[in-house]
């Protein structure tokens, strides 16, 4: 069966900034008790061989989704909504994963890259749909 998961995280980097983020993984388990595990064991790797996992301090399971067939027809499994502008982050498909027969496509710009760059203009995404 395949589990989707998605996760929040609390982070502070090392001046103490406070940081909070979301990310999603998958596996094909047995069922949800051996996913979690699964999970588990990934996140608890990635916090000790990775710097960008380094300032994490606490993971939380948003959901967990089992997929018992792929859908015919596309399906919205998730959908979040936040108050306010688009803060500034970063968003990675695929970030340290080696390649297991997922493909990504798209990426989003890296705002903070941009800005580092000494760019004071924001590079905008284009929209895929507009609705007014």
């Amino acid at each position: 069966m395949l589990y989707i998961g998605h996760f929040s995280f609390d982070e502070l980097e090392r001046d103490q900034k406070q940081r909070h983020g979301y990310f999603t993984c998958v596996v094909d388990s047995t069922d949800v008790e051996q996913a979690v595990e699964e999970f588990k064991s990934l996140i608890e790797g990635m916090k000790a061989k990775n710097r960008h996992f380094g300032g994490i301090a606490e993971v939380y399971i948003e959901d967990i989704f089992e997929i018992q067939r792929v859908p015919e027809k596309a399906t919205m499994i998730r959908m979040q909504s936040s108050d306010g502008e688009f803060p500034e982050s970063v968003s990675r498909s695929l970030p340290f994963a080696e390649n297991q027969g997922i493909t990504a496509y798209g990426w989003a710009p890296d705002v903070r890259k941009i800005r580092a760059a000494g760019k004071d203009d924001v590079l905008e995404m284009e929209p895929f749909l507009s609705f007014g």
